[in-house]
């Protein structure tokens, strides 16, 4: 099918939270640098993908067809060794 991905389409599940400050008590050389904690992205609507259509065509697995073999001999002592 000729379908595409929307312009709009937010691919990130998790955005950095904008409403949050750096802590006073932070300090850079002890706790490291700091970094925004992330919230959950409310436009996030899951994975794109494609829409699939069924085929009408589709006879199921594919298995290939037994034919008898009329040279086959089982021969027990053979599984013995």
């Amino acid at each position: 099918p000729e379908d595409k991905k929307p312009a709009d389409w937010v691919e990130e599940k998790r955005m950095v939270d904008t409403d949050a400050k750096k802590p006073d008590d932070w300090d850079d050389e002890e706790d490291g640098e700091w970094e925004a904690p992330t919230k959950d992205n409310p436009g996030y609507k899951g994975d794109w993908s494609v829409k699939r259509i069924s085929n009408p065509g589709y006879k199921g697995f594919w298995e290939p067809k037994k034919i008898a073999n009329p040279e086959y001999v089982d021969e027990e002592a053979l599984s013995s060794m």
